[in-house]
């Protein structure tokens, strides 16, 4: 008897505690505990709820020492040091997960600083320069605010609405604390590769009033933004290859000038390098140069672009020009205000405007030129309302059809139903839109309006006004087309003028997806749309998908395939339904689908019974780093793809490039299977392929658990289909094993090897014809003895724990043992 070694515990990568507060990271998950001790629980919230008021005071105390010393220190240099520092840092950030605490800093010391500038008037007395004192003091303050803010104020503040507020809910406090730490500290509502796409997407139609008021077309606002981009983006390495450029062609010159004798005596080598600068009319680009790389050019706007001075005033601060952000009141100063960079990107200081914050400028440009556009040209609300309308209601399945070619479109629906669930009397509804594809129905309902620009934490019931707006509202719409579309074996639509346009059978669908799409990204509660009950959000028990149209052009540039992207649309929907998945992105459910396929299981799996929050955390890597490099370089291929052998992605591109019905069905099926049996099901077609040459005869292939197939392949011309014979023994493994059903799938392959036909059924026993179940159980049950008897004639034992030869999927024990 050998001794059973101990198991060895699993210890984290990281570990973080808190007095009884645990946080452990196993790879990419997290996992939370707390182990209080009798009574340490009440007493440490007692000294939370106590604590409350020092640490407002404190942080009162900090946003006035920021204030101050801001107000002190020569604006641009403070923030030429911010940005410069924050870009050395940025160079080295490829994806979301690699920005430490340190980075986010470095990026406040830029956006909030930037709105401390814009909201504080300049001490009387200014210093001349920004000195490292300064900036370590300032930059130390400004860590020690948003750290107070992010953890210590949050935990008093709860506990003190825990122990007073008679309403208070665990599940609204847990998205209260979410958006404020959204609100402080998240930027960036999508790739920097799409930010030109989503300009024009939004600008392009208002052309006219631009150019009324600005002078310029949309198509010149968004190149000039393009320009701000760039500049903001690539910049450094422009400066780089320039100056070394510079630097190259200067020294040839120097040196051809020594080689021809003609340099004058005295003149030593920095005087002889500006010699033949002046020479060569150089002096433009040297100047070009030292402005961007020492001085403030590469974010100065007016040099970067040629935006109308007009247009660029409206959208600066000047120094404390702002007076909302110091006004009286809660939060003076606080980040959970809403800050002065989200309502004008630009700052103006010594009469030039500078942008030094991309993101600020990209996640605020349309809604800060819809409020410039309204208060000088209030008459064009109307129009753009109109317009924001028409291009939320257009952009969903300009996108979805790029996902989907050929799918079937109908835009803007009408049917008779009851308008809300206490109606006794049907009236006309309407639908923004119905996109079909194969056996797939995605109801969309589009929503233009803007989320609430104000804060959570002093207005949240605006903040979950918004969600009902953008996601109930459109939800609601959603589940009754549905519930139409249940109402009858099939169901008339119509246009807008009530003529009939089609009909639509509810039992032809496999999966229906209703899909609330916004205008503006709200991805952190769009992506947890399945827990928003728990603060009055209820969007109901089928699955309802989320979306913005920024999550669409990431989903159009991963995809290349309709039928992967309906597998992924599948995996998405059942993480809908389970209460496992936390996720704070809908990109972080792509990364868990890309890693884990069936990440619903995974998640489920990853629990099972502990009472431990698991937080999936750094699955949107690979997809940042893709979107990085194609910003580079926008030919680059999309790698996001699942392993997939040769063999089964050569049957689902076969699929996608046909328009048979069902083929969703079938690839999603296949697609469903794990990596190991994904392999198994590839090297079994190359072994049968590559023995029909001789054998002219096909080697079927079975799986007996989990998803469950039979597969013939045929190599023409030594091998030629027999469909009778596929089916014939299909439905005998599915007698031998009692399954439900079973897929019969055959595949015909051309000499070279290249699939050139597949046919596909769904087996079940309800099929076969009675006068044939005699026979082919009997066939089952010769099949079942020639398996066990070809184990037993290999010589070996057939364990009792084994799985049984027979195929059955249960263990030998259980099954043919004592056959």
């Amino acid at each position: 008897m050998t001794r059973r070694k101990k198991k060895r515990a699993i210890r984290p990568d990281e570990e973080f505690r808190c007095g009884p507060l645990r946080v452990a990271r196993y790879g990419k998950n997290i996992v939370y505990q707390s182990n209080w001790s009798e009574g340490t629980f009440e007493e440490w919230q007692a000294h939370a709820i106590t604590k409350y008021p020092k640490i407002v005071a404190q942080i009162d105390g900090l946003v006035e020492t920021i204030a101050k010393l801001v107000s002190e220190l020569p604006p641009e240099k403070l923030l030429h040091r911010a940005w410069w520092e924050f870009a050395a840092r940025a160079i080295k950030i490829e994806a979301e997960s690699d920005v430490g605490p340190e980075d986010s800093i470095a990026y406040r010391m830029i956006d909030y600083i930037q709105s401390i500038v814009a909201s504080v008037p300049p001490a009387t007395t200014q210093r001349d320069d920004v000195t490292e004192e300064d900036w370590q003091t300032l930059r130390e303050t400004v860590d020690t605010l948003f750290r107070a803010i992010n953890t210590e104020y949050q935990i008093c503040r709860t506990q003190k609405a825990k122990a007073e507020d008679p309403e208070y809910s665990d599940d609204f406090e847990e998205f209260y604390f979410k958006a404020q730490m959204y609100w402080c500290n998240v930027r960036g509502q999508r790739y920097q590769v799409h930010e030109m796409m989503y300009l024009q997407d939004l600008f392009l139609p208002h052309s006219e009033v631009l150019e009324e008021l600005f002078g310029l077309t949309a198509e010149e606002f968004v190149d000039e933004m393009s320009k701000i981009l760039k500049s903001l983006t690539f910049g450094i390495q422009d400066i780089f290859e320039e100056m070394e450029a510079f630097r190259k062609d200067t020294i040839d010159a120097v040196d051809t000038k020594l080689k021809s004798g003609d340099v004058p005596e005295g003149v030593d080598f920095p005087a002889l390098m500006q010699m033949v600068i002046a020479e060569n009319g150089w002096q433009a680009r040297q100047e070009n140069l030292t402005g961007r790389f020492l001085g403030w050019d590469l974010y100065d706007v007016m040099k970067v672009t040629s935006l109308p001075q007009n247009l660029v005033d409206e959208l600066s601060w000047r120094p404390g020009e702002e007076q909302d952000f110091f006004a009286e009141g809660e939060f003076r100063g606080w980040p959970l205000r809403i800050w002065p960079i989200f309502k004008r990107p630009f700052l103006c200081l010594n009469d030039r405007y500078y942008c030094y914050d991309l993101h600020g400028l990209f996640d605020n440009i349309y809604r800060c030129m819809q409020r410039i556009i309204f208060r000088l040209k209030p008459e064009y609300r109307e129009t753009w309302n109109a317009i924001q309308q028409q291009q939320t209601e257009e952009l969903p399945f300009q996108y979805l059809t790029k996902l989907l070619p050929g799918a079937t479109v109908y835009r803007s629906i009408y049917y008779r139903w009851y308008n809300a669930p206490s109606a006794k009397q049907k009236n006309w509804c309407e639908a923004d839109g119905l996109l079909v594809y194969d056996d797939h129905l995605f109801i969309i309902e589009a929503r233009a309006g803007a989320f609430t620009y104000t804060s959570p934490a002093n207005d949240f019931p605006a903040f979950i006004s918004s969600l009902k707006n953008l996601v109930l509202k459109p939800a609601t719409q959603g589940q009754r087309f549905l519930g139409y579309l249940s109402s009858d074996e099939t169901v008339p639509i119509f246009d807008k003028d009530h003529n009939e346009i089609g009909e639509l059978t509810k039992s032809d669908f496999r999966q229906i997806t209703i899909c609330p799409v916004t205008l503006d990204p709200f991805t952190e509660m769009a992506a947890q749309a399945q827990h928003l009950h728990k603060i009055g959000v209820d969007v109901g028990k089928h699955p309802v998908w989320a979306l913005s149209v920024d999550d669409l052009r990431v989903y159009s540039d991963v995809f290349d395939d309709p039928l992967r992207f309906l597998h992924y649309v599948d995996q998405r929907t059942r993480a809908f339904q389970t209460d496992v998945i936390h996720l704070d992105d809908e990109l972080d459910h792509l990364g868990l689908y890309l890693r884990h396929n069936d990440y619903a299981l995974y998640s489920q799996e990853m629990k099972e019974s502990s009472d431990a929050d698991v937080n999936f955390t750094g699955y949107r890597s690979d997809i940042d780093k893709f979107f990085l490099k194609r910003l580079y370089d926008p030919t680059s291929p999309c790698p996001l793809k699942q392993d997939t052998p040769h063999r089964l992605q050569e049957i689902v591109a076969f699929l996608s490039n046909g328009n048979s019905e069902g083929r969703a069905h079938l690839a999603g099926y296949l697609l469903d299977l794990d990596f190991e049996s994904r392999q198994r099901i590839s090297a079994s077609i190359e072994t049968d392929l590559a023995s029909q040459p001789t054998s002219n005869r096909p080697r079927p292939c079975s799986s007996h658990e989990g998803v469950l197939f039979t597969i013939f392949c045929y190599l023409h011309p030594w091998c030629t289909r027999n469909a009778a014979a596929a089916l014939e023994h299909a439905r005998t493994v599915l007698l031998l094993n009692g399954d439900q059903s079973r897929l019969l799938i055959e595949l015909t392959y051309s000499p070279q090897k290249v699939l050139s036909g597949l046919n596909w059924q769904w087996v079940t026993e309800e099929d076969i014809p009675a006068m044939e179940l005699p026979r082919l159980r009997h066939a089952a049950e010769q099949l079942r003895e020639k398996r066990i008897a070809t184990a037993k004639q290999q010589n070996r034992k057939i364990g009792r724990n084994e799985r049984c030869p027979c195929g059955s999927g249960l263990k030998y024990k259980k099954c043919c043992m004592e056959a």
